[in-house]
């Protein structure tokens, strides 16, 4: 997906949108970027028909990046107990990693449709605008 940024004229693929400064920042500056971006979703998206929480994208996302393991869910005596994924807590995210969960969720919010969501795109919030540097509406 491209995307114009606040220069004029300039294009840029979504994997751009993530401050190449921001190696050398704080790892929760990231993690607060990333929090906001999940409200963001989860305010506005809803996944395959499923409403997911501001928690919920958080975790599918350090899931996605981080990998996920199924496992026999526990058996509490009311029917088979089938199996749940689990994956990384946002909080165990290299600075690499969470570039790459912020990415996933910028890619999400802004092409739903590139997941099989109809959705229009997330109208991001201020911090997630400001740190895109890219004019809230």
């Amino acid at each position: 997906m491209k995307k114009q940024n606040h220069q004029p004229g300039v294009i840029w693929s979504s994997i751009d949108m993530i401050p190449k400064e921001w190696k050398n920042e704080p790892r929760q500056e990231q993690r607060n970027l990333l929090n906001s971006a999940c409200g963001d979703l989860a305010n506005q998206i809803s996944w395959h028909g499923n409403r997911l929480s501001k928690d919920d994208w958080r975790h599918m996302l350090s899931g996605t990046v981080l990998g996920w393991r199924m496992v026999p869910a526990i058996d509490r005596g009311q029917g088979a107990a089938g199996f749940i994924f689990l994956g990384g807590s946002s909080l165990d995210l290299s600075k690499e990693q969470c570039s790459e969960a912020i990415d996933l969720a910028f890619s999400i919010g802004d092409d739903p449709e590139s997941q099989g969501i109809k959705a229009k795109p997330v109208r991001w919030c201020t911090a997630v605008c400001g740190a895109r540097w890219i004019q809230a509406e």
